[in-house]
Formats: C-alpha cells, structure tokens, sequence
C-alpha cells in the first residue's frame, strides 16, 4: 500500500458522517496489504514528534524558500497548515512513491536542528510528495488530522473489515495495540488475551455517581491526589506507564528501587504515584510536576519525594487476573506492601471523613465483585469527593491577561465532549500558579488553530481539572459554571478522557 493510496482514501471520506466514513475504510482495506501501518496512522500509533506547528511553519518555510510570513498568512487564511502546504502548489505531483511503512518511519524520526540531517529528510519528503499527500502528511506528522478519526473509529472499522463484533475488538484491544490487534487478525488467528510484561492497559476509571448508586457489596479505598500509573514488573526489569501508556520509569528510580524489593514478581498493578511531605503526609498536587517535567531525576527526587500506593492487581506472578472479582484481585496481592487504605465493611461516610482528615482527596467505593474493565468509566468504582463540582476539560481558546498577566494567557475558554466534537462550558481565570499560566501559554502556543479579535483558538490538547460550586444552564440552554476554578494542568489525561456534556448534565 501506498501513500498516495492512503491520502486519496482519506480525502475521500473527510467530512463524511461516521458511519459513511467507517464503511468507505473497510471497504477501501481491501485494496491494500499494508494494514499495519494504515492502522499506526490512522490511530495514531506512533510517538509524538518533537515537531510542532511553529517548528513545522520555519521548516516549511525554508524547504520551499519562503519567508516565514507568507506562511503566517497562510495561515491566516486557511488555519490549517495541511491545507497551507497544499495550496503552496494544488498542481505538485509525486517524484517518488512512498510506501506506508516509509511513512510510519518518517513520522517516528526526531526532527532536531533546522540546519541537520532530519531537516534535509523532512524536506527531501514534502518536495518529493503531491500536494495532496504533502498536506495529510503535515496533519498526521502534528497529530492532528482533523478528520474525526480516532481510536474508536479504527475499533469499528477493524471490526466491520475482520466480520468481528465491536465487543470482542474492545476485548483483544485490551491486550493488544490496534497495529498488533490488526497483524492478527490479517493472519486469521485470535489474538492473545495474555498480559504480557511491558504491555500497557488501559485503566479502569471512576465515575462521581449519587451515593444511592454506590455498590452494596463494596471494597471503599482512600482517593488520592496524585497521578495514574501502572507498573510491570519481570526479574529486575521494571516499567513504569503513566496514565496515557508512556513510559516514565526514568523519573521513579526511587519507586523502582521499592518495587525491586517486592517478594512477588512478574507483576503488573495499577495504582498512584503523589507527593509527601517530610513527614509523609500529601503534599499539593501540584508539586509532582516536579517530577514529571524534570531532567534531571536525581535532583528530583530529592525536592519532590513521593509515595507509590496499590490499589489494583491486573497479573501476579504470571497469571492475568483481570477478571476474577475485586476481592479476589485483592487476596492474589495481600502480601504486596504499598496497598493503598482501605475499608472492607463499615460506614463509607466515615472512612471518607478520615480521608479527607488525613489530606486526601476522598474515596472510591468498589464493587468487591466486578472485574476490572480497561479503560471503562463504570458505576462499579463510585468516587466521593468534597461537595464542588469538578471536571475535566479541554482549553479550546484564550485571550492575553493584563498587567502581571500581559506576558500570558490569563483566561481560557474551557469545553468538554459532545460526540465527536467539543462543546463549551464558559472561561476560567483562576487557580494558576504563575508557573502554570507560563507553561500553559508555551504549550498552547504549539497548537494554535487560529487568531480573531484577540481571542486565540487551540487544537483541543490541554486538559485541565476545573471545580465549580455548581453547574448552570442560561435562558438559551447554554451550559456554565458558577464560580470555576483550575485546581491542576492534567498533563496525564488525553482531550478523549475528558468529561461528556451528558455527564455535565446528569451533575446538574
């Protein structure tokens, strides 16, 4: 298969309802070998580049001697800048044929130093490709190609093509990644529901539901305020996983070092990672970002220490217990230390009152006979915070702050999911740290959609963890919120992890 192929495909089924674009995929399969690598596009199976759309701008810019203005108003123009390079030249034809394999490659080369060898490559590929190809590349090389195409569109399509139920795709993705998930099913074997070591699974996530809603048979565990992670262990070879499935074990050796001294082995649990004081009690959430962003790991260690807690058990000792109930989860790890608190038994509301005065952030009642469910948000693990509403969102566009702000963004217009797209639920200006308000301005600034009357617009890439008093709908059935604040950059969550306007309303 081969690129041209693939952009043609994708051209074809832009802007078509889901279903249309899930069936013309499916179809179109069928004329290619190469599925792997269609499937690695396609669901974004690749890692991120160090290209962003400023560094993408200059590089495109020199490849075609232009200045970097004529594209800036390109820009303007278009706000896209797969369409920029294309209208550069709609007539450019190829001079070479790219297969699907070369392009999966290009994406995963780090792009360095505008005067180096990756820029004479990048070059090299966009004045060798069509203008067609030239602009799905610059979208797939920056992630974002706007074309409604996700995970689950790749499920579903896998599904129709291979004669699967969506189900039973759902099942395997669990084990698998969809490029591996589709080599399988090219072959016409099943493939495996084993937990291998170093194989990342979508976590099972917590939904704030009614407490008349919460389990009768319940297991109630401490909410902590930290990160996700999910740790492997085989012999001495341990991986750390953040929530999003990256690898971050170089900024744990401390958790390493622990895990290692672990009597069981060839392990996987999921649990948290969050900051302590000198003492050990919860230090603020926001001091891990010490330890996440920081180079250099030794030193952090030091400035940020941090306790590692259990809180599930997905394979022990080489066998994957993913769907034996909770209690059962639990018995197969009794003797692992760094359990997280717990509470088999007993009044949930008084075990959430000594949460929240030990400084955590509440509790999450378990059903102590459901399986864990990969990446599902499910009734059968309730969280109980304080009574704010809090979500999660997406910042979608910003405006410069005044004053000791006119350096930043200082106030975000914030949405949250609605089938495919994102639906605002009004702007926020507080909670930040100076820190915040600089990084988040830096992120923001690589995912610029477009500029107009002073308001930026953004590719939807940050998620930040807003609380509010309460939820409000206006006379026009706007959907807002009452007195919103940041309480944290959620650096760990993917813009698909972000609440539903459906859960907003159900909060109301």
């Amino acid at each position: 298969m081969t690129w041209t192929k693939l952009t043609n495909l994708m051209e074809a089924t832009d802007n078509l309802i889901p279903t249309r674009q899930i069936s013309m995929i499916s179809k179109g399969m069928e004329n290619f070998e190469d599925n792997e690598s269609l499937v690695t596009i396609l669901s974004l199976e690749y890692p991120s580049a160090n290209m962003g759309l400023a560094k993408a701008k200059k590089w495109i810019a020199k490849s075609f001697d232009l200045h970097d203005e004529e594209i800036d108003g390109d820009m303007v123009i278009y706000d896209d800048l797969g369409d920029v390079i294309y209208f550069l030249d709609p007539s450019a034809i190829s001079t070479e044929v790219f297969s699907l394999a070369s392009v999966v490659r290009f994406l995963n080369t780090e792009f360095n130093a505008l005067n180096s060898e990756s820029f004479n490559l990048f070059s090299h590929i966009i004045q060798s490709m069509s203008a067609l190809e030239r602009k799905w590349f610059i979208r797939y090389l920056l992630r974002t190609p706007r074309n409604g195409i996700n995970e689950g569109t790749v499920l579903k399509v896998l599904a129709k093509h291979y004669d699967k139920t969506q189900a039973e795709v759902k099942k395997h993705r669990s084990y698998n990644n969809l490029t591996s998930l589709t080599a399988y099913y090219m072959r016409d074997e099943t493939p495996p529901m084993i937990l291998e070591h170093g194989t990342f699974v979508k976590p099972m996530l917590a939904k704030a539901v009614p407490t008349r809603k919460w389990p009768k048979n319940r297991i109630v565990d401490f909410k902590y305020d930290g990160n996700r992670y999910q740790i492997h262990r085989s012999g001495t070879n341990v991986i750390v996983f953040n929530r999003k499935g990256r690898v971050v074990t170089q900024q744990y050796p401390d958790i390493v070092e622990s895990v290692l001294k672990y009597e069981v082995d060839n392990f996987a649990f999921d649990g948290e990672i969050y900051p302590i004081n000198a003492d050990g009690t919860p230090a603020p959430f926001q001091k891990l970002g010490t330890r996440v962003h920081s180079k250099n790991h030794a030193e952090a260690v030091e400035k940020c220490p941090v306790k590692w807690v259990i809180f599930d058990c997905l394979k022990i000792e080489g066998k994957n217990v993913m769907d034996l109930p909770y209690t059962e989860r639990l018995e197969a790890m009794k003797n692992v230390p760094d359990q997280a608190e717990r509470q088999i038994g007993g009044d949930p509301m008084a075990f959430y009152n000594r949460a929240i005065a030990e400084g955590f952030e509440g509790i999450i009642v378990k059903d102590a006979s459901a399986p864990y469910q990969p990446g599902k948000r499910s009734v059968s693990w309730a969280k109980h915070k304080p009574p704010r509403i809090e979500l999660d969102v997406v910042v979608i566009s910003a405006t410069y702050g005044e004053g000791k702000r006119s350096g930043v963004f200082g106030r975000y217009e914030i949405a949250v999911r609605d089938e495919g797209t994102y639906i605002s639920i009004g702007w926020v200006g507080t909670g930040f740290s100076e820190a915040d308000l600089i990084r988040l301005t830096n992120d923001l600034r690589r995912n610029v959609d477009s500029y107009k009357n002073n308001v930026f617009s953004f590719l939807p890439r940050v998620v930040l963890e807003v609380s509010a008093d309460i939820i409000t709908r206006d006379t026009n059935g706007n959907i807002g919120l009452r007195f919103p604040r940041v309480t944290r950059i959620r650096d760990d969550k993917f813009p698909q992890d972000v609440n539903t306007i459906e859960e907003v309303m159900e909060m109301m």
